[in-house]
């Protein structure tokens, strides 16, 4: 039975990222000082006054030594959120808003890098402020954020892969104080310079 393209080309690409792996692996590891990631992704609200939809997700990464990375993060949420409880007349009510927010966080981003491969493991650790807009309810929430990722570099510069992370913390508000908390998932690049 012959062979079809797509396997031909499975074979093909499977066969370039083995050889190329080691010889990509070998130049990763001297490492660079910084790097910028950006992905796109989505927010899970966990809560009513928690958006939840399309994210944009921006780091910038210092080397500080060993696993340690300072990270900085600009992440954007567009999407909506809600709350269900029961009124005064008794009803199970549910109301739904528009949303945006804007994160921004400083933490510690710890890295491991496989020794004969070109992967790399990850977790960010930090607090976060949220700032958070919905139709009638504007607030600011300091959250702490963690999460972890995978990255496979093409280059020893350059990679992709993507990331799972949580936020939970107080929302304060003009009416009071609330919990936020989100889950998130990005797929992105990242470039080391």
């Amino acid at each position: 039975m012959r062979p079809g393209p797509v396997s031909t080309l499975t074979v093909l690409l499977l066969l370039w990222t083995s050889v190329g792996s080691a010889r990509i692996a070998k130049r990763y590891q001297a490492g660079r000082a910084n790097e910028l990631s950006g992905g796109l992704g989505f927010a899970v609200d966990l809560n009513a006054f928690t958006p939840g939809g399309f994210k944009w997700f921006n780091d910038y990464g210092h080397h500080l030594g060993g696993p340690a990375w300072i990270n900085l993060q600009l992440n954007l949420t567009a999407g909506e959120g809600g709350r269900c409880y029961w009124s005064q007349d008794e009803v199970w009510v549910c109301d739904q808003w528009r949303g945006s927010g804007m994160e921004l966080g400083l933490g510690v981003k710890l890295k491991w890098r496989a020794r004969r491969s070109p992967v790399q493991i990850h977790t960010k650790l930090g607090p976060a402020a949220e700032l958070v807009w919905f139709d009638d309810f504007h607030g600011t929430a300091l959250v702490f954020r963690g999460g972890f990722g995978v990255r496979y570099f093409v280059r020893p510069e350059l990679s992709f892969g993507g990331e799972i992370a949580a936020a939970v913390g107080p929302i304060f508000s003009r009416y009071d104080a609330e919990v936020y908390a989100a889950v998130d998932a990005n797929f992105g690049v990242e470039y080391q310079f």
